[in-house]
């Protein structure tokens, strides 16, 4: 039996490994291997993008595990702040929460109540509410338009007013594993492109764009297959998403800066910005030791549409209008040694309300399976556990479809 795997980031790579010792089977990549998950290597090897992971992550800890990398896996408590008029405030212990001059407390024992909630709500109830809409009516127009609408407008844009509480209450509920000291997250010491090398063993990959047709089998670049396994973004599908009666899914898209500066900006890893080209400032080097970079390694993180000014900006306007921005922090062009603009054009669904039932399912047609960001896994937000896990379900799928399951 022959696959094609489509796309080689974490949910084909899972995928791939799942079917290989039932299958020949061939990945094609277009890109780069590993995808939004794939590394700048500087002497070093760092995320183009940044990620780190939760306790919550369980594919995750268990692909680690099973890949003999658990003893690089590292837990950190973290700052997290926001930035206000330049001024950046660590809202990490609950003393620098009640100081933060910016909200009242009435609003912050909202905001503490809120999170709590979040934990214990089933998100799908809310797929069809409007974020903004419900948090209109639950707190002040003050705590919106001060706290949740910078994030939200940095975050979707234009499209965040479409955008459905279930994404918003998950989002909360995932980040608010809070120790005293701030939160709680992991990271694969070095980087996760130990990840994707340990899943890519073994596997043929094939750089090349894809063509896929349909006869008496499935035909890609020429060659006939089983199966096709789809994991790159939907509209990459072309026609055939229509042909397969695929509800039409907006993407957003990412705009990173990568820079080296020579002093840090502060201690706080997460910053939420309100007002400027970029919407967070991550600083890896507060989260990950200096000692393994040998320099100050900053994230600038943006969002836009495939459409949107800042997705067709060019690198170098892109740099210009960070750089400015950054100054804003105290941050001159002097103290940068290096920047890197980093664009993804598909790097995520919008989880508009009714997405539930946009959601693919992994098989479309006889033969042909989707897995990836649209599938149930990555709702109501991607992650890099959602993707594996997305692989290994479709991988079990074809397994009943072709009568493999208890092999």
């Amino acid at each position: 039996m022959k696959i094609a795997v489509i796309g080689a980031g974490l949910t084909g790579l899972r995928a791939a490994m799942q079917l290989k010792e039932f299958a020949n089977v061939v990945i094609f990549e277009k890109n780069e291997v590993g995808g939004l998950l794939s590394s700048l290597c500087n002497g070093y090897f760092i995320e183009k993008f940044y990620h780190h992971l939760f306790r919550t992550d369980l594919e995750l800890l268990d692909v680690i595990k099973e890949l003999k990398l658990a003893s690089k896996l590292v837990w950190r408590t973290v700052k997290v702040g926001f930035a206000h008029e330049g001024k950046i405030y660590s809202l990490s212990s609950p003393i620098e929460i009640l100081t933060y001059p910016h909200l009242s407390l009435l609003d912050k024992l909202r905001l503490a109540i809120f999170t709590l909630q979040s934990r214990r709500l089933k998100y799908e109830e809310f797929d069809e509410v409007a974020a903004i809409a419900a948090l209109r009516e639950r707190f002040s127009e003050r705590l919106l338009e001060n706290f949740f609408m910078p994030m939200l407008k940095a975050k979707f844009g234009e499209n965040a007013e479409k955008v459905s509480y279930a994404w918003l209450l998950a989002r909360v509920a995932i980040r608010s594993n809070r120790k005293l000291r701030g939160e709680e997250i992991g990271y694969l010491r070095h980087g996760f492109h130990q990840l994707i090398e340990k899943l890519s063993e073994g596997l043929e990959i094939v750089h090349s764009p894809c063509i896929i047709k349909r006869g008496s089998r499935w035909n890609v670049n020429g060659t006939d297959f089983d199966a096709v396994v789809f994991t790159a973004p939907i509209p990459e599908l072309g026609d055939l998403a229509a042909k397969f009666g695929l509800k039409e899914i907006k993407y957003q898209s990412s705009v990173c800066a990568l820079l080296s500066l020579k002093e840090s900006i502060s201690d706080v890893y997460w910053t939420n910005v309100r007002d400027a080209s970029f919407g967070a400032i991550i600083e890896h080097t507060n989260f990950m030791p200096f000692e393994d970079y040998g320099e100050n390694l900053v994230y600038l993180a943006s969002y836009s549409t495939p459409e949107g000014w800042l997705f067709k900006m060019g690198e170098n306007e892109i740099e210009k209008l960070f750089l400015s921005d950054l100054q804003r922090f105290g941050i001159e062009d002097k103290e940068v040694n290096w920047i890197r603009i980093f664009k993804a054009k598909y790097s995520s669904p919008i989880y508009e309300k009714g997405f539930l039932k946009k959601i693919t399912p992994y098989r479309v047609s006889n033969g042909f399976y989707i897995a990836g960001m649209t599938s149930k896994p990555n709702y109501p937000e991607r992650s890099m556990n959602g993707s594996l896990r997305a692989g290994r379900e479709v991988a079990e799928q074809i397994k009943r479809d072709f009568g493999f399951e208890n092999s």
